[in-house]
């Protein structure tokens, strides 16, 4: 019998059947599972092909010989094998089963048919009064889905002429759009750094990536006095910061003859393989974006979360012999920000990776005027001591933005060095 549940529940289904021992020790299967899922979701109307699956999720090149290559048969076979076992034993008491018929690769959902609805429920706990019902109100107020981003890049037909462009910025974001690699535009994930800030806890890469944290979700509730069923709520909603669109809005113009090789992926999409062997682009912080991680021993920029304050600032942990922390200035209505922007080789040294981060939605705009400003980048450069041929040496920088104001003069490089 097919499965009357909400999208979702079987989301939420999805994500603890990622979550588990059986497929969470495996990445390659772990991303097949998540996107078939996300396919099937997205509706019946169109056909999960092989060749597509081989492509989006083992890397294949489009149009690939699936009769020599049997990745996608060996990997779905083996998935199949890892949902039955997930489904006699750790998800025993799951209500519906996810099935993947032979034959197809569309995913099923269905109700398990020897389920007892009598069976005990635990319920959750009664929601607790508290502050955090107003961050959840704030930050449902200030989003976008993550698809908007997706037409503003590939439809905005407002692209700059590499002509009108300076040689400057032109060098720069050549090392992020260049060659036959795809560039990922990877936005942060405002869910989980809510989830984080409510739980008073950080999520490390690799439990981020395997939806592991999905285990002491109901410990972390509890310990942030918040209802289960609400945590689970904020980690489902796939959610980016609004101002993300206005960065991405200005990106469009830069991508130029390369935006068919530009893709705008949610942070929980992203994966280890794509890091490696694709350019990228990473708004947000180590928070709202887990795949800064990997770069953090490279920088000496750091983001720290004010719990009383509710904002996020940056530490320089390479100033001298103390840390220096910049935190926003608000005195006689003048309010500083501050943005993050670094350049490093990617993962497996086979692309670049720039990081963006910021104080706010005005200081990630800033950034983005400054990013594409010809006068702007001129000066960094000089200050890193560019290489003959004008390319940017790998870097990490701080700006400070004076009010609200997004215009590049009223931007100062307060940190830049040449990273190794």
């Amino acid at each position: 019998m097919e499965s009357t549940k909400t999208d979702s529940s079987q989301k939420l289904l999805v994500d603890r059947v990622a979550a588990s021992r059986y497929i969470n020790k495996s990445a390659r299967l772990r991303d097949l599972l998540l996107y078939l899922c996300q396919r099937a979701f997205e509706g019946p109307a169109e056909e999960i092909h092989e060749q597509e699956i081989g492509h989006k999720v083992f890397g294949r090149p489009p149009g690939y010989d699936t009769g020599s290559d049997n990745i996608v048969r060996v990997h779905v076979s083996m998935l199949r094998k890892r949902l039955e076992q997930y489904f006699a034993s750790e998800g025993a008491r799951e209500p519906v089963i996810v099935e993947i018929p032979r034959g197809n690769y569309t995913p099923v959902f269905q109700e398990r048919p020897a389920f007892l609805p009598d069976a005990p429920v635990i319920e959750p706990a009664a929601k607790p009064a508290g502050d955090w019902r107003i961050a959840v109100l704030a930050i449902i107020a200030a989003i976008f889905a993550t698809s908007t981003a997706v037409l503003l890049l590939r439809n905005t037909g407002v692209n700059v002429p590499a002509d009108q462009r300076g040689p400057t910025v032109r060098a720069f974001w050549s090392q992020v759009f260049h060659g036959p690699q795809n560039t990922d535009v990877v936005v942060d994930d405002a869910a989980a750094a809510l989830y984080q800030e409510l739980a008073g806890r950080s999520l490390a890469l690799s439990e981020y990536f395997d939806r592991s944290y999905l285990r002491t979700m109901p410990g972390d509730a509890q310990a942030a006095k918040m209802d289960e069923a609400t945590a689970s709520a904020i980690v489902l909603h796939r959610y980016s910061n609004y101002s993300s669109a206005s960065f991405l809005w200005k990106l469009a113009q830069l991508a130029g003859p390369d935006a068919s090789r530009t893709n705008v992926v949610l942070a929980r999409d992203h994966s280890f393989h794509a890091l490696k062997s694709h350019n990228t682009v990473l708004l947000g912080n180590q928070r709202s974006n887990p795949w800064i991680e990997p770069f953090q021993p490279r920088v000496g920029l750091r983001w720290l979360w004010d719990k009383t304050a509710g904002v996020y600032y940056p530490v320089d942990t390479w100033a001298g012999t103390e840390p220096k922390v910049y935190r926003n200035i608000d005195a006689a209505e003048t309010h500083e920000g501050y943005c993050a922007i670094s350049l490093l080789p990617n993962l497996g040294g086979t692309g670049n990776v720039l990081i963006v981060s910021s104080t706010g939605g005005s200081a990630l705009n800033a950034a983005a005027g400054f990013l594409i400003d010809e006068a702007s980048m001129s000066k960094l450069r000089k200050r890193l001591s560019a290489s003959k041929d004008n390319q940017f040496p790998y870097f990490e920088s701080l700006v400070r933005l004076k009010g609200r104001s997004s215009l590049p003069q009223d931007a100062t490089v307060v940190v830049s060095r040449v990273v190794r």
